[in-house]
């Protein structure tokens, strides 16, 4: 029978096994920086899409008759089409405030957000695995034409 397993000097010096045990240790590491970063950037999209929708939502709202109805809608139209696939249903609140529906007076839409923890495994966020960004604008009620 043959001997499989010959130890000679190179085999001793081989630093084949060292870069591989090297790479298992950090490649977890890398993988939660990784992860983290793509986390990141999804909650800054959807930071972006909610300030804008919420700038929508209200300038919609200061232009129309029916000022939440118009807000809501300008604000799911928005957010649909800047971040389509995504899931608004429990996710996304809309709050209107009017100091009133003249011209002059103040109109104020907010924008809520729950964005998923899309790597829950790795990366454990308070609050149920959600990251909540807001968005908030005002605007003064315009004259109707």
């Amino acid at each position: 029978m043959v001997n499989i397993f010959i130890c000679n000097k190179n085999n001793l010096n081989s630093s084949k096994g060292s870069a591989l045990l090297e790479f298992a240790l950090i490649a977890p590491i890398l993988l939660l920086i990784f992860a983290g970063i793509i986390q990141f950037g999804f909650i800054m999209n959807a930071k972006v899409v909610v300030n804008s929708a919420s700038y929508e939502g209200v300038k919609a709202a200061t232009l129309s008759d029916t000022p939440e109805e118009s807000a809501a809608t300008a604000v799911l139209n928005y957010a649909s089409s800047s971040m389509p696939g995504w899931n608004f249903n429990d996710r996304l609140k809309i709050e209107t405030d009017a100091s009133g529906y003249n011209p002059g007076e103040n109109m104020s839409v907010k924008v809520i957000y729950h964005v998923p923890n899309f790597f829950g495994k790795l990366i454990h966020l308070p609050d149920d695995d959600k990251f909540s960004v807001m968005g908030e604008s005002t605007m003064q009620i315009e004259e109707k034409e």
